[in-house]
């Protein structure tokens, strides 16, 4: 077992860590006055700690004794430091006009550490690139909490960040800045995910309201399209809820759900005194794509909406508290938008480890070391495998990281018979975004008849 290597040791003293730290911020601070001598400090900070040694993070009881699973309370605290140098190193290749490798160290200290400075760091790189859509899936780490309840306090969100997310949307030609943060909180509401729907809404002629002879979406920032069933049983029920739970500056409308048929509708309103008015036109229900007993609610001018479905519950404040608030100050659609609908595409996941327990880089395609190494390996030329790894790790691009490298080495060095080797070097890994595979194969690897 992992537990079993970790001696039982206090810490006295953490120099390399705090060291490196040191060397960190100092490149960071220097990064304008002096930029070469800024990313060799972030370089040298980087290697200083590459190897992890468990020692250095363990927190001891009060008696001197080693914490329960320190190895790997050990290891996360590891982590957060290796992220802290991976978004220095980053950073300075970024000011530096490597976009490209930057954003690969970048991403590796968005997945180690839970600080909000990697992931803008990763997002600028992004957008040096072109890349919009992965900015702004990025950024989602920032803004997409959502919250259930009252809004968040104005300029919650940064400056930065808020000018990140427009420029942003703006690369990825999209119409609003603001409904892309309305769609990740929707995502990630407490209450359970409320499904979002794209803008723009465009109603035909002659939809018009029953108190009104004409409907505009923008005399009220947030409209709440109630759809009632023909029969109106659950009526009562959903517009109790409706008037309990939705705020006064939000405006409701009921629909029915066949144009022709709204009598039972119109005598609920009216016994219970709803002074809600009715939304009229022809194929409503078909064209707003709604079912009986569902609500729609539009928001930002008609470019950003969600459904519910009753009964409503907590998911309805929750979801009107997301479109109440008001981060990023534009005019929609924003100048830059394509004139197409938003296009959703889940993002790419990084290439995933090989069925021979390899790692890849942090992106496809793959260079050619990479698929000559694999080849190499796949066909027992262990020896030939682990150079090219080795060149690969030697690469200043950032393609395949160290702890990835590692990893790879040491299953070569496992297929040369040199087991005390890679279970060394696996030991001494613990920034890895494969570390579940470092451990199995550590344990692989110390388990006489295993490789």
């Amino acid at each position: 077992m992992i537990l079993a290597v970790l001696p039982l040791l206090v810490l006295a003293a953490a120099t390399p860590t705090d060291e490196a730290e040191r060397l960190a911020a100092e490149a960071v601070r220097m990064a304008t006055a002096q930029p070469q001598q800024a990313l060799a400090q972030a370089r040298k900070a980087l290697a200083l700690t590459a190897e992890f040694e468990p020692t250095a993070f363990v927190k001891a009881g009060r008696k001197g004794e080693v914490v329960e699973d320190a190895y790997l309370a050990a290891r996360e605290e590891y982590r957060r430091h290796r992220s802290r140098l991976y978004r220095a190193f980053g950073e300075m290749l970024l000011q530096q006009g490597q976009a490209v490798a930057a954003s690969r160290y970048l991403r590796r200290a968005v997945l180690l550490g839970p600080d909000l400075a990697p992931t803008l760091g990763l997002a600028r790189a992004l957008l040096v690139q072109g890349k919009g859509r992965a900015a702004l899936d990025t950024l989602e780490r920032a803004y997409g909490a959502g919250s259930a309840g009252p809004p968040d306090p104005p300029g919650a969100m940064g400056p930065e960040l808020v000018a990140l997310v427009g420029q942003a949307a703006d690369v990825a030609r999209l119409p609003s800045a603001q409904a892309e943060i309305d769609r990740a909180r929707l995502g990630r509401l407490p209450t359970g995910a409320v499904p979002y729907r794209d803008g723009p809404l465009t109603l035909p002629p002659g939809v018009r309201l029953s108190t009104n002879p004409v409907f505009r979406l923008e005399e009220a920032p947030i409209n709440l399209i109630y759809e009632a069933e023909v029969s109106c049983k659950s009526c009562s029920i959903d517009l109790e809820a409706l008037k309990r739970d939705v705020p006064g500056t939000v405006r409701v409308i009921a629909l029915p759900e066949a144009e022709d048929r709204d009598a039972a509708l119109r005598q609920v309103l009216s016994l219970y005194r709803f002074a809600w008015p009715l939304l009229l036109g022809k194929g409503l229900p078909a064209l707003l794509k709604l079912e009986p007993r569902s609500a729609l609610i539009i928001a930002r001018d008609g470019w950003a909406g969600a459904v519910l479905k009753a009964p409503f519950g907590a998911s309805l404040a929750a979801a009107l508290g997301v479109f109440a608030q008001n981060d990023i100050p534009e005019t929609r659609p924003r100048a830059e938008w394509n004139r197409r609908p938003v296009e959703r595409r889940p993002p790419t996941p990084p290439p995933g480890l090989l069925p021979e327990g390899l790692a890849p880089g942090e992106e496809e395609p793959a260079p050619a070391e990479f698929t000559g190494a694999v080849e190499a390996f796949r066909k027992g030329r262990k020896a030939e495998a682990l150079r090219l790894f080795e060149v690969l790790e030697a690469r200043s691009d950032g393609w395949l990281l160290p702890p990835e490298a590692r990893l790879d080495r040491a299953q070569c060095l496992a297929g040369l018979g040199r087991r005390e080797e890679a279970r060394r070097m696996l030991l001494r890994t613990g920034d890895s975004r494969f570390q579940d595979a470092v451990d199995r194969t550590l344990e692989a690897v110390g388990t006489p008849g295993k490789r």
